[in-house]
C-alpha cells in the first residue's frame, strides 16, 4: 500500500515517537489540505525526503505547515507529526498572530510557492502574501530554502521588486525548469539557483495490478478552470483555441478509437465550493453528455489518484500535476499546455509530446492525440526516458537536503 510505502518500521502514520533531537520545520505554502492534488503530491514528496533526511543525521522531524486552508486531509501521508497554521493577510501583518509565532518556533524552513505561484501573472493580493511569507521567514535568520518551484515570469516593475527582496534572504533556491532557473538569474541570484525539478516526481504510488485489459485504458483530465473560463480571453489564461470544444472533440476522438476498450474522466482539482476551479463538476457534466465514458473516483490524497493513473496507458491532461503523476509512473501522457510552465518543464526533460494551446488551434492539438494514438508503444517509451532524466534531476535536490538537515542538526 501507499500508506506502507511512505512510514518506516516501529511507529504509525501521523504519530510522534520519542524523538532524540526534534527539529521544527517550516513547510511554507505546502498543503496537507488543498483540492488541488498537485499541491499535495509536492508536500508529500518533500515532506517525506525532509524528513527522511533528518533522521538520517539523528532527529525526529515536527512539520509546521504554514499555507492556505483546505477541504481534505491526507496529513496520514505524513509519517512524522504535523500541524497547519494559516497565512493571512492579517496574520502577516500581526506580530502577535499565530503564524509569527510558528516562524520564531521553527528551526528551517522550506518553501515551494504553492508550486507556481511566485509570479505577478496572479492577483497582487496572492503574490505580496507569497512575497512577505518569504520576507519574514528569512529575517528570522534560521535557515531558508526554496525547494524546487517556478520562478515568474515577473512582467511588472512591483513584481519584480517584490520577487528581488524574497530571494535576497534565501540559502539556497532550486528551480523546477530552466525559464526559472533564468528567471532567477535575471534578478541577480543566479549564483545560488540551481536546476531541479517538480518534486510530484518523488510522490509513492502503488504499482498498478493486471486488470486483465482487453484494450488500451485512456484516461482524459479537464481542467474546471479551463473549461469555465474558455472563450473569455482573460488576462489569466489567454488560449488559441476554445478549450470546452477541443475537450470534446478529443472526448469524441477516443470514444471511437478502435484500441481504446475504456475512457476515463480524472479530475485531480475537486473543489465543489470553488465552482469556477472544479474539475469534479465538469467531468460529472462530461460523464452525463458522453454516456460511454467512465468516471475516475474521487481520490482522496495524491498517492490514490496516482497509482489510479499509474493503472492507464495514455493521460491526456491540462492540469500539470496530474500529468505528472502519469510520466512519474512511466505512462505515456499527452499534457495540454496553457501556460510557459509546462513547456519549460517538459522541455527540460526532452519530452516531445506536448499540445500547445497557448501558441496553436484546436486541429494541432487533435493532430498531436492522433500523433500519439498512432505510436503509444513509442511515446511509452519517450516517457520512461524523461522519468529517468527527472530522477535525475531531483538527486541534487536530495543531496542538497541531506546537507541542509546535517546543518540543523548541529544548531
Amino acid at each position: 500500500m501507499v500508506a506502507a510505502a511512505l512510514g518506516r518500521p516501529g511507529y504509525r502514520h501521523g504519530m510522534t515517537r520519542v524523538p532524540s533531537k526534534q527539529r521544527h520545520i517550516g513547510l511554507l505554502f505546502h498543503s496537507f489540505e488543498s483540492e488541488n492534488l498537485g499541491v499535495g503530491a509536492f508536500t508529500v514528496a518533500n515532506s517525506r525526503m525532509i524528513g527522511e533526511a533528518v533522521e538520517r543525521h539523528g532527529g525526529s522531524p515536527v512539520f509546521h505547515v504554514l499555507g492556505m486552508r483546505g477541504r481534505l486531509d491526507y496529513s496520514d501521508s505524513c509519517p512524522w507529526q504535523t500541524d497547519f497554521t494559516n497565512i493571512g493577510t492579517k496574520a502577516l501583518a500581526n506580530p502577535r498572530s499565530d503564524f509569527h509565532s510558528m516562524l520564531r518556533k521553527c528551526d528551517a524552513f522550506f518553501d515551494i510557492g504553492a508550486g507556481d505561484s511566485f509570479s505577478d501573472i496572479y492577483q497582487a493580493s496572492r503574490f505580496s502574501r507569497i512575497v512577505a511569507a518569504k520576507i519574514l521567514a528569512a529575517r528570522t535568520g534560521k535557515p531558508f530554502l526554496l525547494s524546487p518551484q517556478t520562478i515568474g515570469p515577473f512582467s511588472t516593475w512591483w513584481g519584480k521588486a517584490g520577487a528581488k527582496m524574497a530571494l535576497r534572504g534565501a540559502d539556497r533556491i532550486f528551480a523546477r525548469d530552466e525559464l526559472s532557473r533564468d528567471a532567477s538569474r535575471d534578478l541577480g541570484y543566479g549564483a545560488k539557483t540551481s536546476l531541479s525539478t517538480d518534486l510530484a516526481f518523488a510522490l509513492p504510488y502503488d504499482p498498478p495490478e493486471d486488470k486483465g485489459k482487453l484494450g488500451k485504458w485512456v484516461g482524459i483530465n479537464v481542467s474546471g478552470l479551463l473549461f469555465d473560463l474558455s472563450g473569455e480571453g482573460t488576462g489569466r489564461v489567454s488560449l488559441a483555441l476554445d478549450y470546452q470544444s477541443l475537450t470534446r472533440r478529443m472526448i469524441d476522438r477516443l470514444l471511437n478509437e478502435p484500441q481504446v476498450e475504456k475512457v476515463f474522466l480524472v479530475p485531480h482539482v475537486t473543489a465543489p465550493s470553488l465552482a469556477r476551479d472544479d474539475d469534479g463538476a465538469v467531468s460529472d457534466l462530461l460523464h452525463r453528455e458522453f454516456p460511454g465514458l467512465h468516471r475516475a473516483p474521487a481520490f482522496e490524497s495524491p498517492s490514490t489518484a496516482k497509482s489510479f493513473i499509474a493503472g492507464l496507458d495514455l493521460l491526456i491532461g491540462a492540469r500539470m500535476h496530474a500529468t505528472i503523476a502519469a510520466i512519474s509512473s512511466d505512462i505515456a501522457v499527452l499534457p495540454l499546455a496553457y501556460s510557459r510552465k509546462f513547456n519549460g518543464l517538459y522541455g527540460s526533460l526532452d519530452y516531445p509530446f506536448l499540445a500547445d494551446m497557448v501558441n496553436a488551434g484546436e486541429n494541432s492539438s487533435l493532430d498531436k492525440l492522433d500523433d500519439v494514438l498512432g505510436r503509444l508503444d513509442e511515446v511509452t517509451a519517450a516517457a520512461k526516458r524523461s522519468n529517468t532524466v527527472a530522477q535525475e534531476k531531483l538527486a541534487e535536490y536530495t543531496g542538497f537536503i541531506d546537507r541542509f538537515a546535517a546543518r540543523i542538526m548541529a544548531a
